[in-house]
């Protein structure tokens, strides 16, 4: 770790030398919060993000010493593409998490057979929300359009899938015309509510660019850079980890 900086919203931003390095601290923070939460309870709760970012963590997960079957894993967010496709998160946490130790944690995944996200967003509210009541530990990330989940800037749905206020453990949001979300564009995230409810999260962000954006973003709309309202919402909560 190269530096620290505590943000006036009392976030942690922790800066890491290698990508290696800050995924290893991540690992070493989840961790750490799953195995306070399974000294409390009997059970506890993972939710984590896709794309390429958190692969390092997830390889790392599998050889952690941990109680894994009393932990349930869960996406923070996903396409609604089948499980066979390159574009799917639970196919890369099935390849990369539940393998190896962490194999013995349960899935909890977001797509149906349902046809639309839409169709089965209440179904999956109902399996989701006893595991974000509050959620543990989760692993965000960050695309460089500020978007964290799949709550996308001038995406439809956007506004009541980051609401705080909502009862509703998941949402739809319908990205069309969002460029970073491409030809995925039917989506199911958690919502703001359950999001900023954890009792712990990580960010994890790699690259100048993206730590360029997230500068920005504390400065900007939660409406224009959605991650503004997760940073806003967890606090002293959410540890950011960056590496270049």
């Amino acid at each position: 770790m190269v530096g620290r900086l505590v943000t006036g919203m009392r976030h942690e931003f922790l800066s890491f030398e290698t990508r290696q390095d800050a995924s290893r601290y991540a690992t070493e923070f989840i961790a750490r919060a799953l195995e306070k939460a399974l000294e409390d309870e009997p059970v506890a709760s993972l939710m984590v993000s896709g794309g390429s970012t958190p692969g390092g963590v997830f390889d790392n997960l599998t050889e952690v010493d941990l109680a894994w079957d009393r932990v349930t894993v869960g996406l923070v967010d996903e396409r609604w593409v089948g499980p066979e496709s390159d574009a799917s998160n639970e196919r890369l946490v099935r390849e990369r998490l539940l393998t190896g130790k962490s194999g013995a944690a349960g899935f909890l995944p977001m797509k149906t057979q349902a046809r639309t996200a839409g169709q089965a967003v209440q179904q999956r509210h109902l399996a989701y929300l006893p595991h974000c009541s509050p959620v543990d530990v989760i692993l965000l990330g960050m695309g460089e359009d500020g978007h964290t989940a799949s709550w996308f800037p001038n995406s439809a749905g956007l506004e009541a899938a980051m609401s705080s206020d909502t009862d509703q453990a998941v949402a739809v949001i319908d990205a069309t015309g969002c460029p970073v979300a491409g030809d995925n564009t039917d989506r199911m995230t958690l919502t703001g509510a359950a999001v900023g409810k954890a009792k712990a999260a990580v960010l994890l962000i790699f690259g100048e660019a993206k730590k360029s954006v997230f500068e920005a973003s504390l400065e900007a709309s939660s409406k224009d850079r959605p991650i503004r309202h997760a940073v806003d919402t967890l606090g002293p909560r959410l540890t950011v980890i960056w590496a270049p």
